[in-house]
């Protein structure tokens, strides 16, 4: 007898309580598929969009530090993020974000706000918001069929929440593994 077969037969000695955990398991671990493929549906469609969307030349005109404190949210937690308004000069048909600021020799000077992902730490949205980007001249991405906006620039650790995808492969791991562990001593207390 090894000492993990030792520890699951006193954790779980019988198969139903092995199956209660596996079905434990198997839901914790579904929770985690589902919140991977949410993630890994914005990861791609924000790549599709970098490949796929026109850019035109612009440049930022502010950059804010915005927060959830005032909005007056029933969580507790503050969430911060950084917004960039960007003009950006393209033909008028295709300024889709519902704002102009005149015109550039024929071309409409679009003006669009694109906002970081969030975060509760201040500090982290006062460092993008002076890191993120040195230089007022940008390249902008732009929907061609809605009024979404990007910042070709933008830096990977902006775009993407890396603490919530790590936290989510921890999590699909150990619950994964918690599943095929509770199925194999099904099997071993119903034979």
């Amino acid at each position: 007898m090894t000492t993990e077969s030792g520890l699951l037969e006193r954790f779980f000695p019988t198969a139903a309580t092995a199956r209660g955990a596996k079905a434990l398991a198997a839901f914790l671990f579904s929770i985690g598929l589902i919140a991977a493929g949410s993630t890994l549906w914005s990861v791609g469609t924000d790549l599709y969009a970098r490949h796929s969307w026109p850019q035109a030349t612009g440049e930022l005109v502010s950059i804010s530090e915005g927060s959830s404190a005032a909005s007056g949210r029933a969580s507790r937690r503050t969430r911060y993020w950084v917004e960039y308004v960007v003009h950006f000069v393209v033909p008028p048909a295709e300024c889709r974000t519902g704002m102009t600021d005149g015109t550039d020799g024929g071309l409409a000077v679009c003006v669009g706000t694109i906002r970081t992902r969030s975060t509760q730490s201040a500090a982290a949205a006062g460092t993008w918001m002076r890191e993120a980007f040195r230089e007022r001249s940008v390249r902008v991405l732009y929907d061609p069929d809605g009024s979404d906006i990007k910042i070709a620039g933008e830096p990977v650790w902006l775009r993407y929440p890396w603490d919530m995808m790590l936290a989510m492969a921890i999590w699909i791991v150990l619950f994964g593994s918690a599943f095929f562990v509770m199925r194999r001593r099904v099997r071993m207390v119903e034979q």
